[in-house]
């Protein structure tokens, strides 16, 4: 068995043959090859140098009979006509597309026919990787746009311009959280700002520079969204300040000690005194004092239709308004007076439709003498008893126990008015009022928080968040476009509305929409009041520039107490809800 069987092979050796008969069969082939076309060189050439007789042309008619019939030379100097015409056609075309898209690189192109040279300017693409194809194109669309500009009626051209007599836009004295522009044309713009156009923006704003520039979109735009603030700590939210401590952010090791807390309320003294320095001395138009508990607007003389300087405080609870009293502050309650004075008038006039049951004249006398402050005392004495018997009805707290329902506090109606010199007043109170800092919670010794459009002692610049982002909107015929949102979040003052939406004005060609989020303590800022004769000469005023001249406007929104809620604008003119 041993002997029979096959040898075992390695398989390099098994390769070895197999590659060494493939070289033995391909020099076969090649040498084969080679003898087959040096004979066919050879038959084919003898073939050439023994024919003498010149080769039939199959076409010809003399040779040929069945030959199709000659064309004459005068059919084809006829084609060659019609052929330059429409040539002269094209280049005419190439040469108005050269003149529309300015001084571009171009070539001269020279074709020779039997009525002379044809030479045509041709343009040259500067990206010299484009093919043949683009160039086709190219001049097809031109082509059929010069086609539809010949036949079609050349339009007059209107450039729409802001017009003057549409109504202006009233300043909204709220506070707001965060804005909303919504526009067909690209927001992405305002995203995109470069390092000199922020140096540029923070310039601007600083030094109070110009913002119409339609060359410098970019900067305009940072610098609307800058404002000063004090104080500035980054690891607390300090607008809004009336929210609840679950709200704010803030980390746990984020409360300052005593020390810090007393230097912290030190420097913040001098930053108040100054910004209301700035407010009397005409270089700011106005500014907020934020609490945990109520909001502060300053306003300075001329401003919103007022001949002297005036404040706005909301919400107030009565122990607030009674320390007021006490120290000599005087001060109005316009929206509760408008309220009753609208539901006075809302009272039938004539009781011959509805008989109606009048309440006693000894009930309303007693209700108008005791809304007096001595009227309790005066009726105790009356019944032959002594006040300081009675502790319990102090007339105070009488008046407090009938008026409970009559629920104010904390509410839009509690809304204080103080102008002239009790403004100096109000700021001493708020100087030295120790319930203006927290002394509990995450705000706990955070002093309040001052939000100016002009620059103060200790101020620091602060920058609004922005945001952009494309969605589909479906209209009202049931298409489907793209809409771009950008979204401004942080501390938006009146300044901020007016001159962002300047810059949309022109950037948006006109045409956008506002949406407000608006921190709802500060609605009543836009209560109204009477309008007194009161004409500021701006040239003596510091407050130069169009971003304070809407402050000086009378305007109002509503006739009832409301704040806009979106503002429409669409060929530039304006419209808004409330």
């Amino acid at each position: 068995m041993s002997e029979s069987s096959p040898k075992w092979k390695r398989p390099s050796d098994v390769m070895k043959i197999h590659r060494k008969r493939k070289r033995l069969s391909q020099s076969r082939s090649f040498s084969e090859d080679k003898s087959n076309t040096s004979g066919i060189l050879h038959d084919s050439t003898n073939v050439f140098l023994n024919s003498s007789s010149k080769r039939k042309n199959p076409f010809s008619s003399n040779d040929n009979p069945e030959a199709p019939y000659k064309r004459k030379k005068s059919d084809g100097i006829e084609k060659n006509q019609s052929f330059n015409e429409k040539t002269q056609a094209f280049f005419a075309i190439l040469e108005k597309a050269n003149k529309k898209e300015g001084d571009s690189p171009s070539i001269k192109v020279e074709k020779a026919t039997k009525n002379g040279p044809i030479t045509r300017e041709l343009l040259v693409d500067d990206d010299e990787e484009k093919s043949q194809f683009d160039f086709i194109e190219k001049f097809f669309k031109a082509a059929q746009s010069q086609k539809l500009m010949d036949e079609s009626p050349k339009p007059v051209k209107t450039e729409r311009t802001p017009s003057t007599s549409c109504k202006p836009v009233p300043v909204d004295w709220s506070l707001k959280v965060k804005l909303r522009v919504v526009s067909k044309s690209s927001l992405l713009w305002c995203t995109q700002i470069k390092t000199a156009d922020e140096a540029k923006g923070v310039t601007d704003f600083v030094y109070g520079g110009s913002q119409v520039n339609a060359e410098e979109d970019k900067s305009d735009f940072y610098s609307c969204c800058l404002y000063w603030i004090y104080p500035n700590l980054p690891w607390l939210r300090l607008f809004p300040r009336i929210v609840p401590d679950s709200k704010i952010r803030s980390s746990p090791n984020g409360l300052l000690n005593e020390d810090i807390q007393k230097s912290l309320l030190e420097d913040w003294t001098e930053s108040f005194t100054s910004a209301f320095h700035q407010l009397r001395s005409q270089h700011c138009p106005y500014f907020y004092f934020c609490t945990h508990q109520f909001t502060v607007l300053f306003r300075a003389a001329g401003v919103a239709g007022q001949s002297s300087q005036n404040a706005f405080l909301t919400p107030t609870t009565r122990g607030l308004r009674e320390a007021l009293k006490n120290e000599g502050i005087e001060f109005s309650m316009p929206v509760l007076e408008r309220k009753r004075e609208s539901s006075t008038a809302e009272k039938p006039q004539s009781q011959d439709s509805e008989q109606q049951v009048p309440p006693p004249a000894d009930e309303e006398d007693d209700d108008e003498f005791l809304d007096t402050d001595e009227g309790a005392s005066v009726w105790l004495e009356s019944i032959g008893l002594d006040k300081r018997q009675f502790p319990s009805l102090d007339p105070n707290k009488v008046k407090i126990q009938r008026e409970g329902f009559r629920v104010i506090d904390n509410r839009p109606e509690s809304l204080i008015y103080v102008q002239g010199a009790d403004v100096q007043g109000l700021f001493n109170f708020l100087l030295n009022c120790r319930s203006c800092v927290a002394s509990s919670g995450s705000q706990v010794g955070v002093p309040p928080t001052i939000l100016s459009p002009s620059p103060f002692r200790g101020a620091s610049v602060q920058t609004q968040k922005v945001k952009h982002s494309l969605v589909k909107q479906t209209e009202t015929d049931g298409s489907i476009n793209h809409v771009h949102i950008l979204e401004i979040s942080g501390a938006v003052l009146p300044h901020h509305v007016h001159r962002i939406r300047k810059v949309l004005e022109r950037t948006q060609k006109g045409e956008f929409t506002l949406t407000f989020n608006t921190h709802e303590p500060t609605v009543p800022f836009n209560a109204k009041l009477s309008v007194t004769d009161c004409d500021p000469d701006r040239a003596k005023m510091k407050m130069r520039g169009d971003k304070f001249d809407s402050f000086f406007d009378v305007c109002e929104i509503d006739d009832r107490l409301s704040c806009i809620r979106e503002l429409y604008c669409k060929d530039y003119e304006y419209n808004w809800a409330t």
